[in-house]
């Protein structure tokens, strides 16, 4: 398992492995990355870029059974795509729209690494390079869901700049089967849930989407949110916390 991390060090960009509180430069661009032998750079040194540059994200939902309360279960999820202008950094700012309400979704986000064009779900994982925090910030009023789901922002309130902030490294081989992911807003707890209960087992979402549209490297998938979804404020500072990847943390502004 390695934690891959894109950063920036001295007004140059690259990526590299991050292995304690140190990064070692790697050489290459995504997916092809090797070691340099450079010596490594303190964590606390450079600054952490999101990790990946999507050509395209592919938002999901629903993600997790406990939304079904026992009902049956869909056949697909719905699909969203949220453009490359919708990525922030770790520590970046969250703009939030004025007279709009932004509500935080927490999710952990599939990295491809290899181009899936209408491949299997035994062929999936070969095509996947690893995982990543991804706050899915989505636009509208989610207090009437049926009253949302006719409104216009149930299909364009996920594509606002900065909205899908990633981060703070990929990590490969991650068992992803029960991974405790948590969502902080000014250090309360407001998503506390677990990978065990998703829908959609990864390598069959990745297929199910690659029959939709292809898949290319360093494309992003996030897997649906976590229940506890709420409104964001300006200057809550809040925090993805998903277990075997890290804490990203983002501050939301007023736009």
């Amino acid at each position: 398992m390695a934690k891959i991390v894109r950063y920036e060090s001295g007004g140059v960009i690259g990526y590299g492995d991050l292995r304690g509180g140190e990064v070692h430069p790697l050489a290459g661009d995504f997916p092809e990355l090797a070691p340099t032998g450079q010596d490594p750079v303190a964590l606390s040194a450079v600054k952490l870029l999101a990790p990946v540059l999507p050509s395209k994200i592919v938002a999901i939902g629903p993600g997790y059974r406990v939304y079904m309360q026992g009902g049956p279960e869909p056949e697909r999820p719905y699909y969203w795509i949220k453009p490359t202008s919708t990525v922030q950094d770790p520590e970046g700012e969250i703009v939030l729209p004025p007279g709009i309400t932004v509500n935080h979704e927490a999710e952990i986000a599939i990295v491809i690494g290899k181009r899936a064009h209408k491949i299997s779900p035994q062929q999936a994982m070969d095509h996947v390079f690893g995982y990543t925090c991804c706050i899915d910030v989505t636009a509208g009023d989610m207090a009437d869901m049926r009253a949302y789901q006719q409104s216009q922002l149930f299909l364009d309130g996920k594509i606002f700049d900065t909205f899908a902030p990633l981060g703070p490294c990929m990590v490969t081989d991650l068992d992803t089967s029960d991974l405790r992911i948590r969502f902080r807003v000014n250090g309360e707890t407001r998503q506390d849930h677990s990978t065990s209960d998703k829908l959609w087992e990864y390598n069959k979402l990745v297929s199910m989407i690659s029959h939709v549209l292809t898949l290319e490297p360093g494309d992003v998938i996030t897997t649906g949110s976590i229940p506890g979804v709420a409104p964001m404020a300006p200057g809550d500072e809040v925090e993805l916390e998903i277990e075997g990847i890290g804490v990203l943390r983002n501050r939301a502004v007023a736009g």
